[in-house]
């Protein structure tokens, strides 16, 4: 009997502690489980919003990145920027040695002075030539009429003396006529011829000053055409400064843009050549998210479809968005140069397609290449 009371105290005494124990971890226990229900509804909220919405940390700040490069080749003898510097569009990034440029302009433009002084000489040789020869051409054709009326009047007075002499001669014969007489008929007939041969001749100079005249006329045109290439090679000319202008104006290599100097390829005394790159530019205004999402969720995905971003050089910052592109092929086919399988060992890997998201509103904060985590809503999902 002594022994079942001992046993009944001790076991009395533990339930006792039992419980102390209990009421002590209680609270403990509630909050435990309180916890534990607030971590599984939030561990559930957590996976129904991701649910909702595509993510990735494959995603960098993009922009449209500007090679300049150099329209001649030559040696550089200013640079006007430095790296860092926000530039406006046509402001001046280097300059390239332009003497023989300039030198090959000023030659080409004292031939066109030459040419212009020769077409002017040329213009006034034909205005003179014209006028001179218009007057010459009326003068000469008045003489030439008037020899013709002075040898129809000779021909017409020989005519004359020729019938008085055969009259004369006959009155002669017949003793009609004294010797003196018939002398006189026959001197009246050679002046007459006389006349004739003078208003012949006189005829033919009038004639022959005709013909000069018509010559002198011929050389105005031969000056109108010597016209005609003085001016064609003022045009070759003027094109030649035209060009060398453009060529000249090329030696000052300048922004097309107004952005921000990323990178400088060149010193001063270095020298480039046609085509080369020599700087690097970015609109700091135009930037955007690249993203790369896995083929097997881009279904899921609608142009127009909001996005958050946070980039990971703005740490504790949220920005938004809007997907504005789908890809249309994937990273692997866009490559400079596919890897094709030739060993004929297989392996499949998810592909990625590129995603363009533009910012809203843009941050000129942002710089190119910082990577960044976006989360783009799903289609259908709530927005």
């Amino acid at each position: 009997m002594g022994q079942d009371v001992g046993v009944e105290v001790d076991t009395a005494e533990t339930v006792s502690q039992a419980r102390a124990v209990f009421a002590i971890r209680r609270p403990r226990l509630v909050i435990g489980g309180l916890a534990t229900i607030v971590l599984s509804v939030l561990l559930i909220l957590w996976l129904m919003e991701r649910a909702k919405s595509v993510s990735t940390n494959d995603a960098r700040i993009a922009a449209e990145m500007i090679a300049i490069s150099s329209d001649v080749s030559g040696q550089i003898v200013r640079v006007a920027v430095a790296e860092g510097d926000r530039i406006a569009a046509g402001d001046l990034i280097y300059q390239v040695d332009d003497r023989a440029a300039r030198h090959l302009l000023d030659e080409y433009r004292a031939d066109q002075n030459a040419l212009l002084a020769q077409i002017e000489g040329e213009r006034r040789r034909l205005g003179m030539v014209g006028s001179l020869s218009g007057t010459q051409i009326d003068e000469s054709r008045a003489n030439v009429r008037a020899a013709e009326a002075d040898a129809q009047s000779a021909q017409a007075a020989l005519a004359r003396a020729e019938r008085d002499f055969a009259r004369a001669d006959n009155l002669l014969e017949a003793g009609l006529l004294t010797q003196p007489a018939w002398d006189a008929a026959e001197n009246d007939l050679e002046t007459a011829r006389q006349a004739l041969r003078a208003a012949d001749a006189d005829l033919a100079s009038a004639r022959a000053r005709a013909r000069e005249a018509l010559v002198s006329r011929d050389d105005a045109s031969i000056v109108e055409q010597d016209l005609l290439v003085l001016e064609a090679r003022l045009v070759q000319v003027a094109a030649k400064i035209e060009r060398q202008t453009v060529l000249l104006d090329q030696h000052n290599i300048k922004s097309p843009i107004s952005g921000v100097v990323d990178e400088l390829f060149y010193d001063i005394g270095e020298r480039t050549l046609q085509g080369f790159r020599v700087a690097l530019l970015h609109d700091p205004e135009a930037v955007w998210v690249s993203a790369n999402i896995k083929e097997t969720e881009i279904g899921d995905l609608d142009i127009g479809a909001p996005v958050r971003i946070r980039v990971d050089s703005l740490p504790g910052e949220e920005l938004s968005g809007r997907l504005s592109r789908i890809g249309d092929l994937t990273l692997a086919e866009a490559a400079m140069m596919p890897n094709p399988n030739a060993s004929g060992v297989f392996t499949k890997i998810t592909q990625r397609i590129n995603v363009r998201i533009d910012l809203d509103p843009p941050r000129r904060s942002l710089r190119p290449g910082s990577m960044a985590t976006v989360s783009i809503r799903r289609r259908g999902s709530d927005q």
